[in-house]
């Protein structure tokens, strides 16, 4: 795994092939992608500890945090920006894991919901405290206001990378495109 010294020296030895590249402009984007590969990282075995993946904690959340426990498979594919396929497959991990359940919708028995199992909750709680001490570690850099200042940016950046996202062409289509390059 690059060392992110390395990283900005990969970044820099482009530059010197392409002066016109905007340096900062492409360190920041990139260090993006390096903080989420590094997030991940650092989840993974709290993850791992329970069974479960990345993917699969987000749809835990997912429903979780939906007020029927419940999310059609429509619904968690567009929020979490998965194709239905990587969906399926999450699902079924899930339910393998006794996590999940599909059930049918009340109105139209061919379309399902995938709702937490009465066990599920119990696990989560347990799960829970675990992962918000990581969260903790992974931010114990900075202090109050640095974080205060982290989240107004971050919020900033995301808003704005929205409003380009919905000025795409197609933009739905083009997002899971690049999702899965």
């Amino acid at each position: 795994m690059l060392a992110i010294k390395q990283f900005e020296a990969r970044i820099q030895a482009v530059a010197e092939h392409h002066p016109a590249m905007p340096v900062d402009a492409v360190k920041l984007v990139r260090f993006a992608l390096f903080l989420q590969r590094r997030v991940e990282t650092c989840m993974a075995a709290i993850f791992a500890s329970h069974g479960l993946s990345h993917s699969a904690w987000s749809l835990l959340m997912m429903i979780y945090s939906s007020p029927r426990r419940a999310i059609s498979p429509s619904c968690a594919s567009e929020a979490l920006n998965q194709s239905r396929a990587h969906m399926t497959r999450i699902t079924d991990e899930l339910v393998r894991g006794g996590w999940v359940e599909r059930v049918p919708q009340q109105g139209d028995r061919r379309a399902i919901d995938i709702c937490l199992s009465e066990a599920a909750e119990a696990r989560l709680r347990d799960a829970l405290p675990a992962v918000w001490a990581e969260y903790e570690q992974m931010l114990a850099c900075f202090d109050p206001d640095e974080r205060a200042l982290l989240g107004g940016l971050m919020r900033k950046w995301i808003a704005h990378l929205e409003d380009r996202i919905e000025a795409l062409p197609d933009a739905g289509a083009q997002s899971a495109e690049a999702h899965h390059e």
